[in-house]
């Protein structure tokens, strides 16, 4: 499959502030690609430099291998769809999805039929402010689709969205795209959304790529222990490596007063390291069953959450997040004595951050 958008080198600055600094990916044609980031990271500015509407300070911007970093939005057969999706409100519904179509000199029979894949032909008569949220939103995108790009650029498409119809319009949005056979780059902070729909994830941080890969890739073996805490929750457990034994990193917790064995994914050059367990990956029992990683702790608090339950568990001084994927009554209950098993093929380990742990998880 051919390279359809290379990003190379990208920098951009505002002043003083860098709001992105030598980005570069490559996404084939119809691969679907969400940027994910906190607040401030450049995942707008990343947009917009694509579509044209800013240029960057260095850098270049590739469409079917030609470089088009000077040509106009117009010229570069590219939707923008912005956060909030900035629809004209003195317009109806057709005027609006028309619009891009007309402006581009296409037929006007390409808003029909983008009316027609978002199902809203029947309200082409319509104003903006006649339409639900989930309904302004599928205009917008009938806009993009209706003007003939290849590649679509949303801005936190979904993020005005109640949680209910966020889940539904996310599956639609992703089908839609990849029968029309769209090359995407959906910006979003929720990473539900990114896991669940790309085809690959690109974390911003601070204008600085962390990590591009696959959904699973990224989630599964983070590159930075920022990463792992921004795709999910994370217990934090601060340590010294005290050396390696087949593979296993032995490592001295303090707040656990214990040695506990991590199995090596790499090399690592510190030894003041911080380990990772994600709440899904501990284990509570009644009982212990192993002679490695398992510590006694009480149950402080229960969370009912439907589709899982969280124990917050407390051992020592320290307190271990544990999600228990159960759909009926908890098992453990506040007060019992149970023990917690960190099973060492899944934690991370990570150098000590530079800047501190609180600087390192803060999220812009």
């Amino acid at each position: 499959m051919t390279v359809k958008l290379q990003v190379d080198s990208v920098s951009k600055s505002y002043g003083s502030i860098k709001a992105l600094e030598n980005v570069s990916f490559k996404l084939r044609e119809g691969e679907y690609l969400c940027v994910l980031g906190p607040t401030g990271a450049g995942k707008t500015t990343l947009l917009k430099i694509i579509a044209g509407l800013l240029a960057p300070d260095t850098g270049r911007i590739f469409i079917d291998g030609v470089d088009v970093t000077g040509q106009p939005p117009e010229a570069r057969n590219v939707s923008y769809m912005p956060q909030g999706y900035a629809l004209f409100p003195h317009m109806t519904v057709w005027e609006n999805v028309a619009y891009g179509a007309w402006i581009k000199g296409l037929p006007v029979k390409k808003a029909e039929e983008a009316l027609k894949t978002v199902g809203l032909y029947h309200r082409r008569d319509s104003l903006p402010h006649e339409l639900s949220g989930g309904q302004q939103q599928r205009v917008a995108l009938a806009r993009a689709l209706a003007a003939g790009s290849e590649i679509l650029l949303l801005d936190e498409p979904l993020s005005a969205l109640d949680a209910l119809l966020n889940i539904e319009l996310r599956y639609e949005l992703k089908e839609m795209v990849k029968n029309l056979g769209l090359t995407v780059i959906h910006v979003t902070h929720n990473t539900e959304v990114a896991l669940s729909v790309a085809d690959k994830t690109l974390i911003l941080r601070k204008g600085v790529v962390e990590q591009v890969g696959r959904p699973d890739e990224v989630y599964l073996t983070p590159s930075s222990l920022f990463v792992a805490n921004f795709l999910s929750e994370i217990n934090i457990l601060e340590g010294v490596l005290r050396g390696i034994r087949q593979r296993f990193l032995m490592i001295d917790v303090g707040a656990l007063d214990s040695t506990i064995y991590v199995f090596s994914q790499g090399f690592i050059d510190s030894w003041h390291v911080v380990v990772v367990y994600r709440p899904e990956d501990v284990i509570l029992s009644r009982t212990p069953f192993s002679d490695r990683n398992v510590f006694q702790g009480r149950v402080e608090t229960v969370e009912f959450l439907g589709f899982l339950t969280r124990f917050f568990v407390k051992v020592g001084e320290t307190v271990i997040r544990v999600d228990r994927w159960e759909g009926k009554e908890p098992e453990f209950n506040e007060g019992d004595t149970v023990y917690v098993h960190l099973p060492p093929f899944r934690g991370l380990v990570y150098p000590y951050p530079k800047a501190g742990l609180i600087k390192e998880l803060a999220v812009e």
